[in-house]
Order: structure tokens, then C-alpha cells, then sequence
């Protein structure tokens, strides 16, 4: 499958930039379409995305000194492709900056609703096409939380773990999205469509369309 070549390519990838037997742990996140409702998640309407067979994967392994270092495997993102910094603590938030591709990461680690994270080093491999509509930055947010939730567990709520996910994309990318894309890329399954309805803010209701049929 795409997603396993891409997660073969990810784990040689950081065999090679980090050594050992290879990592711990993995997480992926689709990217996705959308079928109904363009423009409408941020104006409180209906909006019907479906998750695609592509997206992002997150590899890696926890360190023990309190350090984060990370690359991208993804050709278009910006240099450096090889970002570290230190785990955030109380008093000491990450910021945003350069390179733009890590902001989106860093957001998610700064915005992380369970702690004390460890240090960790780790790769990060898309087929997601950048700014080509499909939501690379979602899956990039949802790969990367879920990435987390197996080194330091939260609490598992899909709706505030999008929420978190929007809220790095709004704090760190400075992009004011709307929730659909992170929803539709925590809970999307395979063959369904995600109806969302964005009237009622911060929780939506969510139904799962069966067998959509697309065009």
C-alpha cells in the first residue's frame, strides 16, 4: 500500500539519520477532500469531507536529555529540513519561526493536552501534495498529536484533539482554518464521508455518510 511504502521510506529514513535498530513508535493522518461546503466549516455551515488513502507518517523514538529533533523527508518544505529544540516547559513555550514547515509541528507539541512529553527524535515522511488543496498541514498536525498520545497519553477525545491541532495551525502557522480538516483527519475512516455540522462551534455533531458515491 502508499501508506506502507511510505512508512518503510520513513523508518530506513531515521535507521539512517539517528542509528539504531530503527523507531519505537509510529502514528499516520490522511489527508482528504472535500465533497460539499467549501469555505463553509468557518462560516458555521455543512461541510461533508472524506479522508483519502494518502496522508502523513510521524516515526521515532523518546530520548532521555529533554531534546526534540526532527526532519522532514518532504522535498517542497522549506530548509532546514532538520529542526531541534527543547522539550517546552512551564515558562518556556516554543515560538514560531523559520523554518515554516516545523511550525505546524511545534504548534501541536506547544498545544499538547498531556505531559510531561519526553524528548524524542523524528522523521516525517507525506505523499500529500503541498498547498495542493488536500490538507497536507492537517495531516501533518494529526500525525504529529498522534505521534504523542504514544509517548505520553492524553485522555483520547478526537474533538478537543482536533481542536488542539486547529489551535497550532491558528497560533503557530497563522492560519485561521476552519475545523473541518483536522476533524475529518482524526476521525475519517475508510469508504465513509464525515458530515459536520459547524453551527455548534466547538463540538460539533458529526455522522458518518456510508458508501458516498463520487464522481
Amino acid at each position: 500500500s502508499e501508506l506502507g511504502s511510505l512508512l518503510a521510506a520513513a523508518c530506513g529514513a531515521h535507521r539512517r539519520a539517528f542509528g539504531g535498530a530503527g523507531p519505537a513508535v509510529a502514528a499516520s493522518a490522511p489527508g482528504r477532500v472535500n465533497l460539499i461546503g467549501e469555505h463553509t466549516d468557518y462560516n458555521q455551515g455543512f461541510v461533508l469531507p472524506m479522508a483519502l488513502p494518502i496522508g502523513t507518517v510521524m516515526v521515532g523514538s523518546p530520548r532521555q536529555d529533554g531534546i526534540i529533533s526532527i526532519i522532514t523527508t518532504a522535498e517542497e518544505a522549506d530548509e532546514p529540513k532538520r529542526v531541534q529544540f527543547l522539550v517546552p516547559g512551564e515558562g518556556d513555550a516554543l515560538k514560531p519561526g523559520e523554518p515554516r514547515w516545523a511550525n505546524y509541528v511545534k504548534g501541536v507539541i506547544q498545544h499538547y493536552r498531556a505531559g510531561p512529553l519526553p524528548g524524542f527524535n523524528a522523521i516525517i515522511a507525506s505523499n500529500v501534495p503541498l498547498g495542493g488543496g488536500l490538507s497536507s498541514s492537517a495531516s501533518l498536525e494529526v500525525a504529529t498529536y498522534t505521534f504523542l498520545q504514544q509517548l505520553c497519553p492524553d485522555d483520547g477525545d478526537p474533538v478537543a484533539k482536533a481542536l488542539a491541532c486547529q489551535k497550532a495551525e491558528h497560533t503557530f502557522a497563522k492560519m485561521p482554518c476552519g475545523i473541518m480538516d483536522q476533524f475529518i483527519s482524526v476521525m475519517g475512516k475508510e469508504g465513509h464521508a464525515l458530515l459536520i455540522d459547524c453551527r455548534s462551534g466547538c463540538n460539533p455533531q458529526l455522522s458518518v455518510v456510508r458508501d458516498p458515491v463520487l464522481i
